[in-house]
């Protein structure tokens, strides 16, 4: 029953965002609210719940990247710095700025996880410079700059690209800058 209505939460979530509500839920679900409380406290609790499914997921999609062996090092490291949490961002980082504002001890994860969950790339950088097909960068302030724009994106809403559009330019100018190459 906890994953049938994690299940529909995610679906909520898709469908209304951050501001669906417990009646909403469990009407999707045909289930009492005594029943859903039996599971999840509060929607806060809730919520919670969801976004540490969603860290568990990125998790996930991180280590099936490392371990593609049709990928290369570069690809990986690019397709790392993509996965974002499915259902909280799917459509733009408005969900991702709901959740930071309204549900603090799930922003937390979040933004815990964003700020250390960085062991897969750096064991990804350091095999590049291994294989010399990444230079010796400064990760540290890769990371900072990944976080801040991170920040900066949830802060702004661009009319001309989606939240993925915005992510994967954002990927693209920290990874190869700006030169055209040659």
């Amino acid at each position: 029953m906890r994953e049938r209505i994690l299940s529909a939460a995610r679906e909520e979530l898709a469908y209304r965002g951050l501001k669906f509500s417990i009646r909403e839920l469990i009407a999707r679900l045909g289930i009492s609210s005594k029943t859903l409380y039996q599971y999840f406290a509060s929607k806060e609790e809730l919520v919670t719940a969801l976004t540490l499914a969603e860290i568990e997921e990125m998790k996930r999609r991180e280590l099936a990247i490392r371990e593609d062996p049709s990928l290369s090092v570069a690809e990986k490291l690019r397709e790392a710095l993509l996965v974002l949490p499915g259902s909280l961002a799917a459509k733009d980082f408005r969900l991702l700025d709901d959740l930071r504002r309204s549900y603090p001890e799930a922003w937390g994860h979040a933004e815990r996880y964003l700020i250390e969950g960085w062991r897969g790339v750096e064991q990804l950088v350091e095999e590049g410079v291994r294989e010399g097909t990444i230079r010796r960068f400064d990760l540290d302030l890769l990371i900072q700059m990944y976080v801040g724009s991170m920040y900066r994106l949830l802060e702004t809403r661009s009319e001309h690209m989606t939240s993925g559009e915005a992510l994967r330019n954002m990927v693209d100018i920290l990874l190869d800058g700006i030169r055209l190459k040659n």
